[in-house]
């Protein structure tokens, strides 16, 4: 099964963070992303039709360039690891220092 989920941003330039805890597949529908993955060298900016796969246990940072852009995230479903192993992993993946989140 493949769930499917569709997001729109509000406002432009304001980012929003997202946690990723399977590989998904982001892609935009409407207007044009900014997508920052922690850890990554690069930014990438995504216009409609493009799309971006990501590794689980990374975090992501979105903003759009207008109002109103909008992206569906999709996930194939597999079968829910023990909270152990979850918890281990989200630990591996945090920055040493802590992180202070505007909303």
């Amino acid at each position: 099964m493949r769930e499917i989920r569709t997001y729109e941003l509000d406002r432009r330039d304001v980012p929003t963070g997202w946690f990723i805890d399977r590989p998904q597949t982001l892609k935009v529908t409407h207007g044009q992303l900014w997508v920052t993955v922690e850890g990554e060298a690069g930014d990438f900016w995504l216009k409609a039709g493009d799309s971006i796969e990501l590794q689980p246990y990374a975090t992501i940072w979105v903003s759009a360039t207008q109002d109103g852009g909008r992206f569906s995230m999709a996930s194939v479903s597999a079968p829910s690891k023990h909270w152990v192993e979850r918890a281990v992993a989200w630990f591996a993946r945090r920055p040493a220092g802590a992180r202070v989140m505007a909303s």
